[in-house]
């Protein structure tokens, strides 16, 4: 049972001292595709036990899982396998001898991957946030890879903004467990998350002190999921970020930080009620909403529109726990799913522009389209799925969650989501008609795609349409068991 749990953090620590045992690129290559087939069928293994387990969670000393872990489990196996595979492709113009070569880029996607494992794994809450912390740690690196002054700036910041967040985290984590300590808990188990969801009920008299708590948490974590006002370090991450890591950053890293606070809310609702952690939800998501929209109208660079995008989806799953409705949790967690494919999409797409143009300011790139087909059409489908036209599968788990805004009686979220997703529209389509048409000014290095980004593309592209067209069968128990873990 502990090997189960153990295994899909120590591979990624394996593969990250093999790595960089191998100096020849191919070989890194391959050694790293090798571990990373490892680390998917190690998640494979306890996902499938875990399904198995009479009481639906597997424990050991310091570890757990349950069908939440296994459902984000599930997330950051598909995004990072489809990581691996573009990377093989893009790290070819990557020369080798710098610090940014392809074995530490390797070594410091699986050092990031066993940090963020360990967040879904970690059985307690102090020990949650270490990880948390422990990701911003080793994906700093992963920013400033390619050691131009934007890269080593945008690090920096990262590292600097997280780290003050998590520090507010820490704070809410210390008042949680005064909270319970007063409530009766014993100290050695008051930080143990199935303990205080047992005792949460009892936190009444130390109601005020638990408000603080999530008050503090939502800040912290937020920080790091990319809420407005502290989302400043995300737009400048992942336009400096190799694509295949603002893949992951959009569609990992957020995630592991909205689990985090998916956890703590599921105490504070049990302890004092639900009015007070959603109305924060609802108030932090509606404003990351409304400003990133409305700051996609301004932006130049590629990737930094698609940073303030992952920012408005992440408000949107806010909204969506916010709204406290089970329609709404189960529109919130299928739209991270979605959300996560959709971007693996968007940003290998900005990568191979980035490859063949050697910029990503959308104002000096036109007659795209002509010149490079299928990168211009994989931008067109990405861009019409990440703004819930049908039939992909954000447009499902966006109307899951409007629906449940006017089942709550919460209009002004409904009319604000609306607006938020038209506004988004036309930024997408005000700057992407102009790369795709017009004339070239600017020849591509490369008319095509390799096989492995043509490979992973579609794969992105024919998942969004199938979670579109219907949810398969064991993709919603998945989605109804994590559910219940929370309730």
């Amino acid at each position: 049972m502990a090997m189960t749990l153990l295994l899909p953090m120590l591979i990624p620590l394996l593969g990250t001292a093999l790595v960089l045992l191998c100096r020849p690129a191919r070989l890194a290559t391959q050694v790293a595709v090798a571990v990373g087939v490892g680390e998917l069928l190690a998640i494979a293994n306890l996902v499938r036990n875990l399904h198995r387990a009479a009481s639906g969670v597997l424990t050991s000393p310091y570890f757990r899982a349950d069908h939440l872990t296994a459902f984000f489990l599930v997330n950051i196996a598909i995004v990072f396998a489809l990581v691996l595979i573009y990377s093989i492709g893009y790290l070819r113009h990557i020369p080798e001898g710098r610090f940014s070569s392809p074995r530490w880029f390797y070594a410091l996607l699986f050092l990031s991957l066993f940090t963020m494992v360990a967040v879904y794994l970690a059985g307690n809450l102090g020990l949650m946030w270490i990880f948390v912390e422990a990701t911003t740690l080793a994906t700093a690196l992963l920013v400033g890879f390619y050691n131009t002054k934007g890269a080593v700036e945008a690090g920096w910041k990262y590292l600097i903004v997280c780290t003050v967040g998590i520090a507010f985290a820490l704070f809410g984590t210390i008042a949680l467990y005064l909270a319970a300590v007063r409530s009766g808990v014993p100290q050695e188990a008051a930080l143990d998350w199935t303990t205080l969801m047992a005792a949460a009920p009892r936190f009444g008299g130390s109601a005020d002190l638990v408000k603080v708590a999530f008050v503090f948490v939502t800040v912290g974590y937020g920080t790091k999921i990319g809420f407005v006002p502290m989302h400043s370090w995300l737009p400048d991450a992942h336009a400096e970020a190799p694509s295949p890591i603002s893949a992951m950053l959009s569609g990992v890293l957020l995630n592991c930080a909205f689990y985090a606070l998916l956890r703590f809310e599921s105490i504070t609702t049990r302890a004092i009620g639900s009015g007070f952690p959603h109305m924060l939800l609802l108030i932090f998501g509606g404003l990351s909403v409304i400003v990133a929209a409305l700051l996609m109208v301004v932006q130049r660079d590629l990737k930094r529109l698609l940073a303030y995008s992952s920012i408005e989806h992440m408000g949107l799953i806010a909204i969506g726990v916010g709204l406290g409705s089970v329609l709404g949790l189960y529109g919130a967690l299928l739209h991270a799913f979605n959300h996560s494919i959709a971007k693996c999409l968007l940003f290998f797409t900005a990568g191979n522009v980035r490859e063949n143009f050697a910029t990503l300011r959308m104002d000096k790139i036109h007659g795209m389209a002509r010149s490079l087909p299928w990168t211009s059409g994989a931008l067109v489908l990405g861009s019409l799925a990440i703004v819930g036209m049908p039939p992909f599968g954000l447009f499902i788990s966006e109307f899951m969650i409007l629906m449940a805004s006017f089942g709550a009686g919460r209009y002004e979220i409904a009319i604000l989501v609306l607006v938020s997703l038209s506004v988004v529209f036309g930024a997408l389509l005000y700057h992407f008609q102009a790369m795709l048409g017009g004339e070239e000014t600017t020849r591509p290095a490369h008319s095509g795609l390799l096989g492995t980004e043509f490979a992973v593309i579609s794969m992105c592209v024919v998942s969004l349409l199938l979670l579109g067209l219907r949810v398969p069968n064991a993709l919603t128990n998945l989605l109804h068991l994590a559910m219940g873990v929370l309730q």
